[in-house]
């Protein structure tokens, strides 16, 4: 092939190519992508966001401001609508945050600003009680009150202390005590009966018992009981804290007046028994 052919080749190919570079369908490099169909269709192809949806999804983060005093902030410059100043002492030693409302020339000292927040809004935004209903308001939150607190405060453990074995032997201490009362009991009315015995032997006396209650009595001292009958001469007298005999009764034979000293503190509930003749 001649040079002159291959030349013409050549020539016909730049042609084509500068036909192509003006078509609709070739994008021109001098045009910066201006040319494409649809921008918003490339936007989305290439899963871009505009100049406009970034600005608006960074909107007030790119223009706050942080100043320390109202001073600060009137000293601005280069303000815009919408810009955020977050002021650290708003005259009262408490932070305040400004929306700019309005501008002139874009300082501070000739804009004008809302307050959308301070600190006091924010203290009290929630009071205690909200706080508590809110908190309480949660699975497996309960409150505890005053009332449970005190009862928590008599118990006093220096150890670990097994509930289910104490439940078990106070279960076990109530059977015992259940079966000595019945022992006591069937002992009363043995004695009863060799009282009674005793009465259809000899007519000169007359046995009694009295029950005292509602008696604060304290463990380990003397107190008086008062009879309604004078004990009889040569006669004991018996005294049962509830089903428990006690050893330590003085009495005079003649009088009224019965000591006796209980081991343990006595409630208003207790009884007391004095089974005398007179």
């Amino acid at each position: 092939m001649s040079n002159y052919i291959k030349q013409k080749q050549i020539q016909n190919l730049v042609g084509d190519l500068a036909n192509k570079a003006n078509a609709a369908e070739v994008l021109n490099k001098a045009n910066n992508l201006s040319d494409v169909s649809s921008i918003s269709t490339a936007r989305t192809n290439l899963d871009v966001h505009s100049k406009s949806e970034v600005n608006a999804l960074i909107s007030g983060a790119s223009q706050a401001r942080s100043v320390a005093d109202l001073t600060a902030r009137d000293a601005l410059s280069g303000l815009a609508v919408s810009d955020r100043v977050f002021v650290s002492d708003d005259g009262d030693g408490k932070w305040a945050l400004y929306l700019v409302s309005t501008i002139t020339d874009g300082n501070g000292s000739t804009s004008e600003y809302v307050k959308v927040a301070d600190e006091d809004l924010f203290t009290n935004a929630m009071t205690a009680s909200a706080i508590k209903t809110a908190y309480e308001s949660n699975a497996d939150t309960n409150e505890f009150s005053d009332a449970e607190k005190a009862k928590l405060a008599h118990i006093s453990a220096t150890q670990a202390v097994d509930l289910d074995t104490m439940e078990s032997d106070i279960s076990t201490n109530t059977t015992d005590v259940a079966t000595a009362q019945t022992t006591a009991n069937g002992a009363v009315t043995a004695a009863n009966t060799a009282q009674t015995t005793a009465d259809s032997k000899e007519e000169s006396f007359t046995e009694t018992k009295e029950t005292f209650t509602n008696m604060d009595v304290e463990p380990d001292t003397d107190n008086e009981l008062v009879l309604a009958h004078n004990v009889k001469a040569g006669f004991d007298v018996q005294v049962f804290f509830e089903t428990l005999l006690l050893d330590n009764v003085a009495w005079t034979a003649g009088s009224n007046s019965v000591t006796i000293n209980v081991p343990y503190l006595t409630e208003l509930t207790d009884k007391i028994h004095v089974i005398y003749k007179y």
